[in-house]
């Protein structure tokens, strides 16, 4: 709820959103992490098979956990699904999170201070450091290391772009922007059979979105040795040992599998 500051305004309130499938493993972790710092937390299940509505269930009823309000929502892309949940914020700040994320201790003891001190209202969204682990390993290859994204802005300024993957954050020019160091984890391959999944899910919103691939099939017979040396070699993933030589080839892979996905979209328009 909310409260006062140390210069006596009030607290503005802030809610966290996310959309998610399939997370029974890692959602609990995301949630626990909220504690202190959302007030409520919005959550829209896009279809999942697993445990994860009743965690989300649970979470909702317990009147020691922050307030949540979950509903059900059919997949048309992330863009648009992210988009929704956005939508269900009513609060004047909002905290985009996924739940295979979760806020450090360090994350959440900055932003509860930005937050009693009025720090926050200070700037119109914050960006964070991502921490990204592969295997439980921080990540220190170019391609993964010193990330930082926009997760935590005024609500009535912010939209999501409407692109079937990897969707961004708009905000209007010229808008005020804080940079905070302490990270936000992101468990970016927890679970290679997981993972995969993922990036079929991807690879299929890609095709259908219509892109042409980006040379004739020369380009299809070369692009996974390329990619491979890209990540492990240029972008140093092999400074981070096993897990980015798996992240390296599940790169490769993934770039295959979206150009032969692209390949036959084209065949089947002749």
């Amino acid at each position: 709820m909310p409260g006062e500051t140390a210069a006596g305004d009030v607290m503005e309130s802030l809610t966290a959103f996310l959309i998610l499938r399939d997370e029974e493993l890692l959602l609990p972790r995301c949630l626990a992490s909220l504690t202190g710092v959302a007030d409520a937390v919005v959550a829209l299940d896009t279809g999942s098979c697993d445990c994860t509505p009743e965690i989300l269930e649970r979470f909702a009823a317990d009147p020691e956990a922050i307030p949540l309000r979950w509903e059900q929502r059919p997949f048309d892309d992330f863009g648009h699904a992210r988009q929704a949940a956005l939508d269900r914020v009513a609060t004047p700040w909002a905290l985009w999170i996924d739940a295979d994320e979760e806020l450090s201790p360090a994350l959440r003891a900055r932003l509860r201070e930005l937050r009693r001190s009025g720090g926050l209202q200070q700037r119109q969204a914050w960006e964070f450091r991502l921490e990204n682990r592969v295997y439980g390993r921080v990540m220190r290859g170019r391609s993964l290391a010193g990330q930082y994204r926009v997760r935590l802005f005024r609500t009535d300024l912010g939209r999501i772009t409407p692109t079937p993957v990897h969707e961004g954050l708009v905000l209007p020019p010229g808008a005020r922007i804080g940079r905070l160091e302490e990270p936000l984890r992101h468990d970016t391959l927890s679970s290679w059979r997981r993972y995969l999944q993922k990036v079929d899910r991807y690879t299929d919103l890609e095709a259908a979105a219509g892109r042409r691939p980006r040379a004739l099939p020369l380009h299809f017979l070369v692009t996974a040795p390329a990619t491979l040396w890209r990540e492990y070699a240029w972008r140093e993933g092999w400074r981070d040992g096993w897990p980015g030589l798996v992240w390296a080839a599940t790169t490769a892979w993934s770039s295959l599998l979206r150009d032969w996905k692209l390949l036959g979209n084209r065949a089947d328009r002749r």
